[in-house]
């Protein structure tokens, strides 16, 4: 049996609840979060109590575990809860929407969530824990950095490279070969022109 621990109970968890049920791969489900007990089942999933459940969870059989926490505002939390899953010894899958379209020649490593209706074409490469978000498009070549999030409707040209921990907005276009620095912010609906250094909040036009 494959049973499988979703860490932290809000939207986005019910992003990848909804993708998890279309995947038919697991014979258990349950999610941790810490308003426990105030919230006890999200989407017809249990809610079992909060993360001092994992070790439990572990011991009881749930081998795998999924970061559900989004990252529109908090990339480290996604990062701390990731470290502390593996350190208790979860295996971190991949979540992939059936209605995604994904390269076979696509290079991805681990904790990965991709929505639906999402395109990530050949060459591209997704490092760990990225969130590649409803629609988003990641053309051929691009490099997506750790804990980065590409949100709905965004549109990466050819070649692209975002760093770890920076988020590309909901529906911002970033034209073939721009580079994005790590714990940058691009803005919702914004065209990227020109290269975004580390640690910037760019939005509109960027040129």
């Amino acid at each position: 049996m494959r049973k499988l621990v979703l860490i932290g109970g809000g939207g986005h968890c019910k992003s990848v609840i909804d993708t998890v049920k279309r995947l038919h791969l697991y014979d258990e489900v349950v999610v941790t979060d810490p308003h426990f007990p105030s919230c006890r089942e999200i989407l017809d999933i249990r809610i079992v109590g909060g993360d001092e459940m994992l070790s439990k969870l572990k011991n009881a059989g749930f081998h795998e575990a999924f970061i559900t926490v989004g990252s529109i505002k908090n990339t480290q939390l996604r990062e701390s809860l990731h470290r502390k899953a593996c350190d208790l010894g979860f295996i971190i899958p991949n979540i992939i929407d059936p209605s995604a379209c994904v390269s076979e020649y696509t290079v991805m490593e681990k904790g990965i969530f991709i929505g639906k209706n999402a395109i990530v074409n050949a060459d591209a490469r997704i490092h760990e824990m990225a969130i590649i978000n409803t629609g988003a498009i990641i053309e051929h070549e691009c490099v997506i950095g750790k804990y980065s999030h590409i949100a709905v409707g965004a549109v990466l040209c050819g070649g692209v490279s975002i760093g770890n921990h920076s988020l590309v907005g909901a529906g911002t276009t970033i034209i073939q070969g721009i580079k994005v620095g790590s714990h940058s912010l691009i803005g919702a609906g914004s065209t990227v022109l020109c290269d975004v250094e580390n640690k910037q909040l760019v939005k509109g036009l960027v040129k």
